[in-house]
């Protein structure tokens, strides 16, 4: 059994949306994910109740074993304890601010040995700062994901980009790649 958690103590950062669309990408690549929402916002969990998942979400670790090989924790923002886990993937905004707070988490995380997967979204490219801070992560091993209106599309409906409702939506493919490429690095990395 794989499991991820999607940490960062900095809120906005995009936790919740991607605990729902990895697990949608780890279902695309033959797994059966389950989701457990540890935010007290409940994004996640919103996304099971009035969505149309095709996995299930809970909001407590389950008491015995679920019927589940890929388990995702979507943590909730201001947490600074280190997740148990041994991976952890790190989703960031690269804005000066929010990458400060990334920086520091992730220090505490590689200083207890935590493998990270570092994922920068909504990046102002013609903003140097942001630029620079996200080819200087890219460069590093991170995983880039533009901006995209596929996932505002998704979150009206509480749906992942997964869905067959999403097919024609603008650059979903290349969104839908992007996420199964990362799961597949997650899953290999988590081995």
């Amino acid at each position: 059994m794989n499991i991820i958690d999607i940490w960062n103590p900095k809120g906005g950062q995009g936790k919740s949306m991607f605990a729902i669309n990895l697990a949608g990408a780890a279902l695309e690549l033959g797994r059966k994910p389950l989701v457990i929402c540890q935010d007290p916002q409940g994004t996640s969990t919103l996304y099971y109740k009035y969505g149309k998942l095709p996995f299930e979400v809970m909001s407590e670790v389950p008491k015995s074993k679920p019927d589940a090989d890929v388990i995702i924790f979507d943590h909730q923002a201001s947490d600074w304890d280190v997740p148990q886990g041994n991976l952890i993937v790190m989703p960031v905004k690269p804005s000066r601010d929010q990458y400060a707070t990334y920086l520091d988490a992730y220090k505490k995380a590689k200083a207890m040995g935590k493998k990270i997967v570092t994922i920068v979204t909504d990046t102002q490219m013609q903003r140097p700062d942001e630029k620079s801070i996200t080819l200087n992560l890219v460069d590093k091993g991170a995983f880039w994901v533009p901006s995209s209106g596929v996932f505002s599309r998704a979150a009206t409906d509480y749906l992942t980009i997964f869905d067959d409702e999403l097919n024609r939506a603008y650059k979903v493919k290349e969104r839908r790649r992007e996420l199964c490429q990362i799961m597949t690095e997650i899953l290999v990395k988590n081995i």
